[in-house]
């Protein structure tokens, strides 16, 4: 007998405008794999792809091109629409992502309710959730929510720690980039120095200073590296940067790249790359640790839970101590001096995203979830 689809709608604003698209797609490829009947509602910006049960709906058409108003406005009636469009379709389940809690999402969130649609939410930064929205208005969010979504352990945890809330919540990891990642690339002539690569948003938290200053250190230690910085500022000053990056003297061996990288030339970067660092200072959840691993190149993190759930040092990854320049500097060294330990991480690491970060298991994951918010049998 065959089994009887579920319906659900992922209401998703930014898609192709910042990534997100690709997070998107994945889940919804998942889910469509095990006989979901998806539906998204995105923005004018996404590149739309065909799956198997999935439909694409532009809800939010040129929103991140408006000004600060009109934003708003279309970010308000694009949930209000897709809302109503999905109470028609007689969908009972719908999955929104959040990285913040503001007053427009507790209204959207209300909204919901208000149509007897329960709510499942995927939760991505829980380190913003302490700073930028207030207190009343977060508790009265979870209010609406039948259900959470964490990447990790210790987003769980953190969670837990900060709001105690009753709400059922599931870990189901972040997927990787394998169904989307281009591997062709311009041609380049490869040099004799050691490629780094610094790539995706660059904010404070994101620790750029302090791969500069360990830059400077290597150096000063006559290594032969090269590095490039790929990605556009979000709230951070590029400006002190450059400062700083002309105060080490280490302009000959840094490439910068400031501006958001489109799709068809994010390949370049990786191909050009023998090593990629994240320096974070703080984190919670990194694409561009799935991305690199998806990609086949090693990476060397720092020493953060989040990123130590899933690099193991000198196995599947390297890891350095957070916020400390020389230990980045001194296994950079250790890594350059050893090739052969270099490819055996890079292919443990490849193994490691492509059994651990399948869509199609996250897919089954969160149907599961689903079927338990559905039927209050949590």
């Amino acid at each position: 007998m065959e089994e009887t689809k579920t319906s659900i709608g992922i209401i998703e604003p930014i898609g192709g405008h910042g990534g997100m698209d690709y997070y998107d797609y994945g889940l919804a490829m998942g889910l469509g794999s095990h006989n979901v009947k998806v539906v998204l509602y995105t923005s004018s910006e996404t590149k739309v792809r065909n799956y198997k049960n999935v439909k694409t709906l532009i809800y939010f058409k040129k929103m991140w091109s408006s000004n600060f108003v009109l934003k708003t406005f279309k970010y308000l009636y694009g949930h209000y629409a897709a809302i109503s469009d999905i109470k028609k379709r007689n969908i009972v389940i719908i999955h929104l992502h959040f990285f913040t809690f503001r007053s427009i999402d507790l209204l959207i969130l209300w909204y919901a309710e208000l149509n007897k649609i329960k709510k499942v939410v995927t939760i991505h930064d829980i380190n913003s959730f302490d700073k930028q929205a207030k207190s009343f208005i977060e508790k009265k969010c979870f209010k609406y929510i039948d259900g959470i979504i964490v990447h990790n352990l210790s987003s769980l945890n953190a969670l837990d720690e900060k709001f105690n809330l009753s709400i059922p919540k599931i870990i189901i990891p972040h997927g990787n980039y394998l169904p989307f990642i281009n591997h062709s690339h311009s041609e380049y002539k490869k040099t004799d120095r050691f490629s780094l690569l610094f790539f995706g948003q660059i904010k404070k938290v994101k620790g750029l200073d302090i791969l500069l200053s360990a830059i400077s250190i290597l150096k000063k230690r006559k290594c032969n590296v090269e590095l490039t910085i790929a990605g556009k500022a979000w709230k951070s000053d590029l400006n002190e940067y450059k400062k700083m990056i002309e105060e080490l003297q280490i302009e000959d061996t840094v490439v910068t790249d400031f501006r958001y990288i489109p799709d068809n030339e994010v390949s370049d970067f990786y191909h050009k790359a023998d090593l990629v660092v994240l320096p974070y200072k703080n984190i919670y959840q990194s694409g561009v640790l799935l991305l690199t691993l998806s990609y086949g190149k090693p990476v060397i993190c720092s020493d953060l839970k989040p990123f130590k759930e899933i690099i193991e040092h000198n196995e599947n990854g390297f890891l350095f101590e957070s916020q400390n320049a020389d230990d980045l500097a001194s296994k950079i060294q250790e890594i350059i001096a050893d090739k052969i330990q270099l490819k055996n991480v890079s292919d443990n690491a490849n193994n490691l995203v492509r059994q651990n970060y399948d869509w199609i298991k996250i897919g089954n994951s969160t149907k599961t979830f689903y079927k338990l918010i559905q039927s209050n049998s949590v």
